[in-house]
């Protein structure tokens, strides 16, 4: 039963010891087929390019402005409540209702949305990101439309190399 024990262990420190030494510390390949392969490769670093030219940037404002509008010649009903309470014959309280009536025209107040747009100038924006990254000891370099990170994802063609975006 010791001895089992010992053979297994030494079998998987073997097993553990070989697969540590195959990897490489920056890399990890995720498929291979025939000399083409996708892998990964550590970025060593990341410029940010801009454009030295101011940019417009447009954008819309909007609010609700107030807006009277006047209806001549028409006839306006409304009911309205009177501040008083009146005590009825039968002891009750009741509200005092009473209608109004204006004639020869009225007022109406509303909304109505008005928007402008406005241009702004800004002094920079970002055109993209040039990117060394090394891979197996060797530096290339790329620009991509956004900052990779710690890895990018490469595409290995027969020992060419590619960003595979």
């Amino acid at each position: 039963m010791k001895h089992l024990t010992q053979t297994i262990v030494a079998t998987l420190g073997i097993a553990l010891a070989g697969s540590a030494c195959a990897l490489d510390r920056y890399t990890f390949v995720t498929e291979r087929d025939e000399g083409v392969y996708f892998d990964y490769a550590h970025v060593t670093r990341v410029d940010r390019v801009v454009t030295t030219e101011q940019q417009p940037r447009a954008h819309e404002e909007c609010w609700n402005e107030p807006r009277r509008e006047y209806h001549p010649n028409t006839t306006y009903r409304r009911e309205e409540l009177a501040p008083t309470i009146v005590t009825t014959s039968d002891g009750g309280d009741a509200i005092v209702r009473r209608q109004v009536v204006e004639s020869g025209g009225y007022y109406t107040t509303g909304y109505e949305q008005k928007c402008r747009t406005l241009t702004s100038y800004e002094p920079q924006s970002t055109l993209g990101y040039d990117v060394v990254y090394t891979y197996h000891g060797q530096d290339f370099h790329d620009r991509m439309s956004r900052d990779p990170g710690s890895q990018v994802r490469i595409r290995v063609d027969h020992g060419y190399v590619e960003l595979a975006e």
